[in-house]
């Protein structure tokens, strides 16, 4: 059984097909807390992204340039350091991931990743580099991140309590 609280705050119930509902309605109060907690997360990400404003298709615009230039910098970086090898780099405006990387060797990232703190986006560059040795997200995994990039798991809780804001920023077109 999973749960989600969805943007709109509905909470979104998975159970396997046939399960009891009073089985699903026990799951949901046992995890309450978590709800509430991440109802809270959701409300102080709105807030957030509400106090920095939100970005028209021109800041868009604006960002991407600015990402295709500071991204491919950073990854070199770390790239260089570690030794680790990639394909091709693409920079794009996503609606829920940070970056990828693809069995090809080739890595995604978010262009919004330019609009937090440099050590934010280097946490994932290091991250999908990472991949580039373990395509999973395994012990051996990261181990490896956090010893190119110690602050990993600072940076990381960081973006799980506040990138959902930079998300909410971007007008739906």
């Amino acid at each position: 059984m999973s749960l989600h609280v969805a943007d709109d705050r509905k909470i979104i119930v998975k159970v396997p097909l046939g399960t009891p509902a009073s089985v699903a309605e026990k799951f949901i109060i046992e995890k309450k807390d978590w709800i509430y907690r991440q109802i809270a997360r959701l409300e102080k990400q709105t807030e957030l992204a509400a106090s920095m404003g939100l970005l028209t298709e021109e800041d868009i615009k604006q960002i991407k340039k600015k990402a295709k230039k500071v991204i491919p910098e950073r990854v070199e970086h770390y790239a260089k350091l570690t030794g680790i090898s990639y394909n091709r780099i693409f920079i794009r405006l996503q609606k829920s991931r940070w970056g990828s990387c693809s069995v090809d060797g080739n890595l995604n990232f978010n262009c919004l990743l330019v609009l937090m703190p440099p050590e934010i986006l280097d946490s994932v560059v290091v991250h999908e580099l990472c991949h580039r040795l373990h395509m999973n997200h395994s012990r051996a995994f990261y181990d490896e991140v956090l010893r190119i990039f110690p602050d990993y798991k600072r940076c990381d809780k960081w973006l799980k309590q506040n990138g959902g804001a930079y998300f909410k920023r971007v007008v739906s077109t």
